[in-house]
């Protein structure tokens, strides 16, 4: 999924009916299609500190969206989302799907969705210092959830949002399944705004459907709870997180009870000037060895609606400078 940081959001908002494309088919049927168009240059940084030369690249920022939602009553919608990612840099590459989504929406009793997509928790507390606008050039994000074979529960109670996340993953080769399982809600009061969560992580990474009974593939995360807390005056947002997350100490070793700690705390500012916008976030990850001291920036420039330029950086405090990135590019949405 592209990941969309609270800039990108914000940039996004000043101009959200001029790139989707809504249309009714009848009167109780609308469909809309978003299209993201993006390319970028990246470098990274190795184990040995030495920088990659630039790459033109496009994977990662580049979707089409296609949402439909038809009426049945007062009180009832069914509805249904598709995303492709594509690449336009590469000659003849394939589309992959990211988020599909089918659902039943009710005004009194919620939403429930069935498909692949990020949970309630990843995109409302775990994601909450993603201040840049591209693919990479983040702070490190806890693990918190598999996309695939994903049911949800979503209700919305005044000022309170609350979603239930069930995940079931397997390995078909060693005739083994696993289930993962999130809970989060989050509370808007005025400016303020607060997000908690907890997240059970199913053992096998979602939908390695063909991995053999000799290359299992785990999910080295086992739980994670976190909270996040925001406030807004005007232009400007303030973001904190607190996160703790317990892995195995290794993907290998996740069968067993040997627990490892990683903690997460930081905080981002965001602020929208006219045509330009910028992001900072600073975290401490903190793990048994070791706590790395990271930070991330973004810089967006909007000259008109939908066309975004970007400057992303980050550092993530390891040893020579291992995956610092730096991302310059562009997008369009339409």
């Amino acid at each position: 999924m592209i990941k969309k940081s609270g800039i990108a959001l914000a940039v996004a908002a000043l101009a959200a009916n001029a790139y989707a494309a809504e249309f009714a088919v009848g009167t109780d049927t609308k469909f809309e299609v978003n299209v993201d168009v993006s390319a970028y240059y990246q470098t990274i940084k190795d184990t040995k500190g030495e920088t990659s030369q630039p790459s033109l690249i496009g994977a990662g920022m580049n979707q089409i969206e296609i949402k439909a939602t038809r009426t049945i009553n007062d009180d009832i919608s069914v509805f249904g989302e598709i995303e492709l990612d594509y690449d336009p840099i590469i000659d003849n590459d394939k589309p992959q799907t990211d988020d599909t989504r089918f659902g039943i929406a009710s005004k009194k009793f919620g939403r429930f969705t069935a498909g692949q997509f990020d949970s309630y928790f990843e995109d409302n507390v775990i994601e909450a210092l993603g201040v840049s606008h591209g693919d990479k050039a983040f702070v490190t994000e806890a693990g918190s959830s598999n996309d695939g074979r994903h049911l949800q529960y979503l209700n919305k109670i005044g000022d309170l949002t609350f979603a239930v996340d069930l995940t079931a993953n397997n390995n078909s080769a060693a005739n083994d399944g696993n289930h993962g399982a999130a809970i989060a809600a989050t509370y808007q009061l005025g400016a303020f705004s607060v997000g908690l969560g907890y997240s059970d992580v199913g053992k096998y990474i979602s939908d390695i459907a063909n991995a053999s009974t000799t290359a299992k593939e785990y999910n080295k995360v086992k739980n994670v709870t976190g909270l996040t807390a925001a406030y807004k005056f005007g232009n400007t947002k303030v973001i904190g997180l607190v996160v703790s997350e317990t892995a195995s100490e290794s993907p290998e070793l996740a069968v067993l009870d040997r627990n490892v700690k990683t903690n997460y705390s930081g905080v981002a500012v965001t602020h929208v000037m006219g045509e330009f916008d910028i992001g900072v976030a600073f975290q401490n990850r903190e793990t048994r060895t070791k706590t790395y001291s990271e930070w991330s920036v973004g810089l967006g420039y909007t000259p008109f609606k939908n066309m975004t330029f970007w400057l992303d950086m980050n550092g993530l405090g390891d040893t020579n400078g291992k995956g610092d990135v730096v991302e310059l590019g562009a997008v369009y949405k339409f």
